[in-house]
């Protein structure tokens, strides 16, 4: 919903595993993806503030306003493998549908990125509330923390896991990326007017 609303203002970039994506693969300059998440962070934390307004302590039954946290029968080898994979998937889908030249998804690319971060989660769920996002995780997890001390019932963890909602992304980001170099070297020899990494 929100791709739809603001893609035509900022491409629709509220994930930072997508936009650092992006910058690797030369679709957008390293300075705009450095905006672009410096932003996204400030909207995580404005949003658990937000959160934390709005629901009193006792209310919030996730007890740390839905920070990702390593379930105790996974472990962070397996949260970090599940990540990594599920943002690489998403970050394909987005390169695939609303990158690529050859894409015929048109407005319906929304619909397939929404799909993808829906069967990510069916997976990621139980293992650590699936992130594929760092800066979703980044807002909920900063604000929990500093409402421990008013907040009996709220859980450690947050900050804690943050390590593996970063580095699995950030890593399925990077592998995304990089196919895309070669999906992109591929066709610039097949047709240059095909070719959709911006030049350096």
């Amino acid at each position: 919903v929100l791709a739809y609303a603001v893609g035509h203002l900022s491409g629709g970039q509220i994930n930072c595993a997508v936009t650092f994506s992006l910058v690797m693969g030369g679709q957008i300059p390293w300075y705009q993806g450095l905006v672009n998440t410096l932003f996204q962070l400030t909207g995580s934390v404005l949003g658990a503030v937000f959160l934390s307004a709005l629901f009193p302590c006792d209310m919030d039954k996730t007890g740390n306003l839905a920070s990702n946290v390593i379930g105790e029968h996974f472990g962070a080898n397996r949260a970090l493998l599940g990540e990594c994979f599920g943002t690489f998937f998403l970050c394909m889908v987005v390169w695939e549908t609303a990158v690529s030249k050859k894409s015929q998804a048109g407005v319906n690319a929304c619909l397939a990125i929404g799909f993808s971060v829906f069967l990510a989660h069916l997976v990621l769920l139980p293992i650590d509330g699936c992130s594929i996002n760092p800066t979703r995780s980044f807002g909920p997890a900063v604000v929990a923390h500093y409402l421990r001390s008013e907040c009996d019932n709220f859980a450690n963890g947050g900050l804690r896991d943050i390590w593996v909602t970063w580095a699995g992304p950030l890593l399925g980001a990077t592998a995304a990326a990089g196919l895309q170099h070669i999906f992109a070297l591929k066709a610039a020899k097949e047709d240059p007017s095909l070719k959709y990494v911006v030049e350096e």
